[in-house]
């Protein structure tokens, strides 16, 4: 199951795409201004290059300086070309931004959503299984039945209605992956001491729900996830695999103790016991690190004198202005689970020192703005407050 952990990683991944692609909307702006300033080789007088060059430089001058300084709105009333074309690469780099940021806060929603059709195509997986090691049963010894197909559980998941039409309303199969599956199968789960041993059982030991279902988790426990092949394939169908693999191996196993075969349906696991609430607190996260990121910039600096905030390495920055936005814009959430959550956040995805260095900004931050008024916690948030 999904939690919040996971949903900042989310955040901060698709922020730290946003910000690579604010860098690029920035050179673009620039390069807006060069092509301006390029001699028109259709006129019959294309200009003097020397004055176009002299303007480029100008224009760019003036783009940089109102940019670093945020003042656009001093050049709106312009007349010289070098001034408007300077204000026109400004709405270029804002129009490409926001662009920009509907593209990846759709696609941050989109990965999660992602996760649960990863989640379903998992399920499926011993259905397929039995399939090839049915036809591999036939070719060897004819009409004796297969132990596998007739899985109890493997029978609930090809005959549930409501999980079947689930796949077909997501399209989702592994048609395209026959070979991998059958792989799978003969270098795997066929080799697997305890599978031979199943499929050996005496006929009165068959379709037991505990031995059946025993064996479907032993194929997720100590195969799957435990196949280099498997995790490869994974890999390359996921790039968020990495991440997603043990929340999704989670769901799985939950799913399949689930069955008692008391039941008609398979008991589907959800990403998160309140998915609008979680939705809304990292669409919101993702939000405000952007709209009041130079703001957190500003304090960030404060903080670290010692340090070049434009050296300051670009995913501790994010995880810093996230964790601003959460202490002062999320009232129920506890300053202490703030910061240590995105200290944990600059473990796993910054370098070495950037534990440290956030724990200390975070440190000196919160009890500043603390102490002015800026961080107001409510509800649970006023656990470690008092």
């Amino acid at each position: 199951m999904l939690n919040r952990r996971i949903l900042r990683s989310k955040a901060m991944q698709s922020l730290y795409a946003y910000y690579k692609s604010e860098e690029a909307n920035y050179n673009l702006a620039l390069d807006f201004i060069s092509e301006k300033f390029l001699p028109d080789l259709n006129s019959m007088e294309p200009g003097d290059k020397s004055e176009l060059s002299l303007k480029k430089k100008e224009s760019r001058k003036i783009f940089q300086s109102n940019f670093r300084q945020d003042s656009f709105s001093n050049i709106k009333d312009g007349e010289q070309d070098t001034e408007l074309t300077a204000l026109d690469a400004f709405e270029e780099y804002s129009n490409h931004n926001k662009e920009d940021y509907l593209h990846f806060k759709n696609a941050m929603i989109r990965d999660v959503d992602h996760i649960f059709d990863l989640y379903l195509w998992l399920l499926i997986l011993p259905s397929e299984l039995a399939y090839h090691s049915d036809n591999d049963r036939k070719e060897k010894d004819g009409d004796i039945p297969n132990h596998f197909v007739n899985n109890l559980v493997v029978q609930l998941l090809r005959e549930d209605l409501i999980f079947n039409t689930e796949l077909n309303r997501r399209k989702i199969s592994w048609g395209n992956f026959n070979n991998e599956v059958h792989n799978w199968y003969k270098n795997v789960l066929k080799k697997s001491t305890e599978f031979q041993d199943y499929l050996n059982e005496p006929k009165e030991n068959w379709q037991n729900i505990d031995t059946d279902r025993k064996l479907i988790l032993l194929l997720y426990k100590s195969l799957l996830f435990k196949n280099e092949s498997f995790q490869i394939f994974m890999e390359s169908e996921d790039l968020n695999w990495e991440e997603n693999k043990h929340v999704l191996k989670s769901m799985v196993l939950k799913t399949f103790k689930n069955v008692t075969g008391d039941d008609s349906n398979i008991q589907l696991s959800v990403l998160s016991n309140n998915w609008e609430d979680d939705k809304t607190f990292f669409e919101k996260l993702f939000q405000i690190t952007i709209q009041k990121g130079k703001e957190f910039d500003n304090l960030i600096a404060e903080k670290s004198k010692n340090w070049d905030i434009e050296r300051i390495a670009i995913m501790d920055k994010i995880i810093l202005k996230m964790a601003i936005a959460e202490m002062i814009h999320f009232p129920s959430i506890p300053v202490k689970v703030t910061i240590n959550e995105y200290i944990e956040l600059s473990k796993n995805f910054s370098t070495p020192k950037s534990k440290k260095f956030v724990n200390g900004i975070l440190d000196v931050l919160s009890e500043e703005l603390k102490e002015l008024g800026i961080i107001k916690k409510s509800g649970r948030g006023l656990i470690d407050n008092k």
